[in-house]
């Protein structure tokens, strides 16, 4: 889940929500007046473990490539932003993260688990 969360109030008492993929805009009365949703680039997401983010969207790609797929399909820039974050490290907390479920985890789990294991590592973090 990404928890990066800004409120604001605009003009006329209006409560503006703002995250990196949503933001809501709300009367006084919490009535809903608009939303959308935003489009990060994988770039321009600033991850707890960017070398982690940068080895998952290479590895995505190439993932990609060989499937003869959409990246998007084998994980979601949200879930692979959520693997960065979280730099999960078992297959619980892998499963834990929202868009990866038994299936992804049969196809793709163990790869992310060891790449998250050596990002990780080589960032002198210990397990």
């Amino acid at each position: 889940m990404l928890n990066l969360l800004n409120i604001s109030l605009q003009e006329e008492n209006s409560l503006l929500v703002t995250s990196d993929v949503l933001s809501l805009s709300l009367q006084e009365d919490n009535r809903l007046v608009a939303w959308s949703r935003k489009f990060i680039r994988t770039e321009d997401y600033k991850s707890v473990h960017p070398l982690l983010k940068d080895r998952l969207i290479v590895w995505r790609r190439e993932k990609a490539r060989e499937k003869n797929l959409s990246a998007f399909v084998i994980i979601t820039n949200s879930t692979l932003f959520a693997i960065s974050d979280q730099a999960p490290v078992t297959e619980e907390a892998l499963l834990a993260i929202p868009g990866f479920g038994p299936g992804r985890f049969s196809h793709y789990g163990e790869e992310i688990l060891a790449l998250v294991e050596q990002s990780l590592e080589e960032e002198g973090i210990g397990l």
